[in-house]
């Protein structure tokens, strides 16, 4: 995982006090941004007005969950929360809340496996249960066709990038990394030039997979406005990145190709972007 964004495999939270899921006042939309393809919904009105919005960048493996809420409180938390989809699976891991200048609401995110939304039956209910803070549940009518269309939304983003959207659809075994990606990048990999001007910011990576399972060709597809920190991602994960190739329908090794962000903070300092 990226650097300082590890999800926890801490021992799991508690169950918090059941409460009836949110219906949508409004329909599914989906984002065609110029970073990554955000798809959301309205739950409630006035004060108790609710946003739950799915951000994904293209062939990541990962989402990030974000619910925006009218909540005026100006402090920023942090902790462990449980994301679950009823008669699902179960995701933990950290998650930040702030309040946002831009929207004028609070955000609580954090990134979850993207394997959690597959195969969602049609009355699912997605349970968010942060510590330290209320959690919620949403009913998720119409969400197949719902992340159908975030799935077109990052197809064009990958033709954008310059690669065939249809490559997923000819791996039958997608590439293993040999050992975790969490220990690809760490903290030692922050360029001391960017320490020295407490620098912080979010890049956005690509990379080919080959045939022998090395990195190679990563590149920026979002940076974190701090070029010195695009270098050091790419660095780390092409000198560190191993995998088992994926295999075509033929069985055969194939080229592959996949994205992930790399979130840089400093140690002891908070950043809300």
């Amino acid at each position: 995982m990226p650097l300082m964004m590890a999800l926890a495999t801490a021992a799991a939270l508690a169950e918090p006090a059941a409460t009836a899921p949110l219906t949508p006042v409004g329909k599914w939309n989906v984002d065609y941004g110029a970073t990554a393809c955000m798809l959301g919904r309205t739950y409630g009105t006035g004060k108790a007005e609710t946003v739950l919005a799915l951000r994904q960048v293209p062939l990541g493996s990962s989402l990030d969950l974000m619910v925006y809420t009218n909540d005026s409180s100006a402090a920023m938390r942090m902790g462990q929360a449980k994301v679950s989809v009823a008669g699902g699976e179960t995701h933990e891991g950290r998650y930040e809340s702030f309040p946002t200048q831009a929207s004028g609401k609070r955000m609580t995110q954090m990134p979850v496996d993207a394997a959690l939304f597959e195969a969602l039956p049609p009355d699912a209910v997605l349970r968010v249960a942060p510590e330290k803070m209320r959690g919620w549940s949403f009913t998720l009518p119409n969400a197949k066709a719902a992340f159908e269309a975030l799935a077109k939304c990052n197809d064009s983003t990958v033709k954008l990038w310059g690669l065939d959207p249809t490559e997923r659809s000819r791996i039958a075994q997608a590439a293993e990394p040999k050992r975790s990606p969490g220990d690809w990048i760490s903290t030692s990999d922050y360029p001391m030039s960017i320490v020295s001007k407490g620098a912080q910011g979010t890049t956005t990576i690509l990379w080919t997979i080959g045939l022998d399972g090395h990195v190679a060709d990563c590149r920026t597809v979002v940076s974190s406005g701090e070029v010195e920190l695009d270098k050091a991602a790419c660095h780390a994960i092409v000198a560190r990145g191993r995998y088992s190739p994926a295999l075509g329908l033929d069985g055969k090794p194939m080229i592959s190709h996949t994205s992930r962000k790399v979130m840089w903070r400093l140690p002891g300092t908070w950043s809300g972007k």
